[in-house]
């Protein structure tokens, strides 16, 4: 039986998709895919999710990595938290959760700075019973360690516990660790998947 269910934050709960915010902030063609690969695919973003770098040191190390788009890189770095919008469907699914008896956790890959933002600015954390933020645990996800992490830190059974993420290695990463997993699309098929597990 569930007990407990944990979700992911980006493209689960916020949309995370800097395709759509780098065009909508003007970039277009091969200068939108080179700095998406200087910034969102880089090692430094790796460290960021980690809490090893801060945001003002991997800024100056991707303007050092490429000097031909220094001033494009601290332009889309000055506010890119701000593409992180709430998933207003999956938020009403939550909601619904909350009010069953069903402990809720938070395990996330995130930015310190960025989780400043949305915690700040969104108020539906208060549904969760706790939260692993990768920045302020240094771990990330998919690392065994930090699936360890969350079961440890909120005494979870595995066995009773259902991860859900849009990414198939953290998916797989909490399936080693013992977790039940649904692997996130979009909230309608979350929804149908739900109902099959918490039928048990």
């Amino acid at each position: 039986m569930i007990k407990n269910i944990v979700f992911d934050l980006g493209n689960v709960l916020l949309e995370f998709d800097p395709d759509s915010y780098l065009e909508e902030s003007g970039y277009q063609g091969t200068l939108k895919e080179n700095l998406k690969s200087a910034i969102f695919k880089t090692e430094e973003w790796l460290q960021l999710d980690r809490g090893t770098i801060s945001q003002k040191k991997a800024v100056e190390k991707w303007q050092q990595q490429n000097p031909d788009l220094k001033t494009e890189i601290a332009d889309v770095m000055a506010d890119w938290e701000k593409m992180l919008t709430l998933k207003a469907d999956t938020l009403e699914i939550l909601k619904e959760l909350a009010k069953k008896d069903y402990n809720l956790y938070i395990l996330s890959n995130f930015h310190e700075w960025a989780f400043d933002y949305v915690i700040d600015k969104y108020d539906f954390f208060s549904f969760f019973n706790g939260r692993v933020i990768s920045a302020a645990v240094g771990l990330i996800k998919p690392e065994a360690e930090i699936y360890d992490y969350l079961l440890t830190e909120f005494n979870l059974d595995a066995a009773e516990t259902l991860f859900i993420d849009d990414s198939r290695a953290n998916i797989k990463g909490a399936l080693t660790a013992g977790i039940r997993v649904i692997h996130f699309t979009d909230a309608a098929s979350l929804e149908e998947e739900l109902k099959l597990y918490l039928r048990e």
